[in-house]
Order: structure tokens, then sequence, then C-alpha cells
């Protein structure tokens, strides 16, 4: 388990009307921190404000935490097929077994699922809120919980694991950390930027930029053209292969 704690709202029917009124501007690009954070956390009385600190240290802004969380759990499950009963339900628990929603507060959550559902909203900035919400402390619980949401229907194909693992980087983590999660979940490990330039992961820029040169170099289709096509093939392949593990990892550490 990841942590324990208690949550709850104060009004029930101001939750309610809140998801399903004017609060939901923000799936269609609206202030999220204004919406989400001053509305939530107004309503949320000292003593719970207090037990959400206690159970949840690192937390900073209470409503925008959980509000992110659905989106971007509802938003993963959905990415290459609608999301399931089940999926809802891996939602549910984590709320009721971790924050101590009821089925009223859940049924509150429902609302917010479905516009993910019909919005498919970008979840970028809803990361970025995130980690802003928890100071990056639960990071490796979303990423957990991405996972959860797929597996539970079999459902992590190729789209969804693109965006699990563009996730992953949005949150900070090293691959690493990322494969340490896949092999909770009994998964292989990615075949990351460094394992296809051959390198690890402590290496110097100057070392992947000597490895990427000369990969480049070998599988250049040109050293191939005269080749049959399936070996031209391939060697375009891999020569792309190479060159966006290279572009990747020239972005993750900005040389």
């Amino acid at each position: 388990m990841w942590y324990i704690g208690i949550f709850d709202f104060v009004s029930e029917k101001f939750h309610m009307s809140w998801w399903m009124g004017a609060g939901l501007g923000f799936l269609r690009g609206g202030p999220l921190g204004a919406v989400i954070g001053g509305t939530i956390e107004h309503f949320l009385g000292k003593k719970l404000q207090k037990k959400m600190r206690e159970s949840l240290p690192g937390i900073i802004h209470q409503g925008e935490f959980i509000t992110c969380l659905v989106v971007i759990l509802s938003r993963v499950a959905t990415e290459s097929r609608a999301m399931s009963p089940k999926q809802v339900a891996v939602i549910h628990k984590f709320f009721n077994k971790n924050l101590g929603y009821d089925t009223s507060d859940l049924k509150s959550l429902d609302r917010l699922i479905e516009e993910v559902q019909s919005k498919r909203p970008d979840i970028d900035r809803f990361v970025v809120e995130y980690k802003n919400s928890c100071r990056n402390n639960y990071n490796l619980l979303l990423l957990a919980l991405c996972y959860q949401i797929v597996l539970v229907e079999n459902a992590l194909g190729e789209e969804t694991q693109s965006l699990i693992k563009k996730l992953g980087l949005e949150l900070g983590l090293s691959y690493d950390q990322h494969n340490e999660i896949r092999e909770k979940y009994s998964l292989e490990y990615f075949k990351t930027p460094y394992h296809i330039l051959g390198l690890s992961s402590d290496v110097s820029n100057d070392e992947i930029k000597k490895a990427y040169r000369k990969l480049a170099s070998q599988c250049h289709p040109d050293k191939v053209a005269k080749e049959d096509k399936n070996t031209i093939h391939e060697a375009h392949l891999k020569f792309l292969e190479v060159q966006s593990a290279y572009r990747e990892l020239e972005k993750i550490r900005k040389f």
C-alpha cells in the first residue's frame, strides 16, 4: 500500500454540483488552479485538511491532486478503447481504500470520469499540476496506478504504452525507475534509448554523442544501397531507431 489517508468533502451536495457545473470548464482549457484549488479546498474544513497533511505528507494542493489524478488515470484508460467498469472500479477502489471515499463520494467522481472520456483532454498540463500539487512526492504512485488501470483489462497496447512512457518522462522518472514499476507487474523492461545505443544510463553526454555517430554510420541506408530490399528496409528502420533514441536523450539530458 502506498499510503493511508482519510479525505472527505464537507458538502457532498456542493461536490456534485461543482463537477456537474462550470468547474468542468478546465477540461476544455480553462484555468485549472483557480477553478480547482480555490474552490474545493475552500470547502475542506481545517480538521480534514489537517488529516490530509498527516496522511499524505507533501501534498500542498489537495483539490488539484485529487482532480489531476482522476483525469490522468481516466485519460490513460481511454487512450485506445472505451473505459470499462473494471477500470472505473480501479479508481473507486483507490479512493475508497486510501482516501476514505464512500458510495456518494465515488458517484461525484464518476461525472469527471465521464467528461474525460468525452473530451479526451491532453494530459500534459494535468501532469504539471499533479507534480506541483504533491511536490513530486507521488510520481511513482501515479505511474503504478496507470499500469493497474490498463492491465485490469489487459489493454496495454502500443498506443497506451506510448502514452505511459511519455507520462513517465513528464513525471521526471528515470528509465530505471520506470522499469522497476514494470517489473512489479511482471512486464518486460522498456527498450530504452540507452539500450538502443548500447550504453548504460550513467554515461556522459560525450559518450552518447560518440556512440550515436558510430551507430548512425554503421546502419546508414547508404551503406547497404546495393543489397536486397529487405536488408535496405531493415537498415532504414535501425537508422530511424538510433536517430529517435539520440533525439530522446538530447531532450531529456538537454545537451
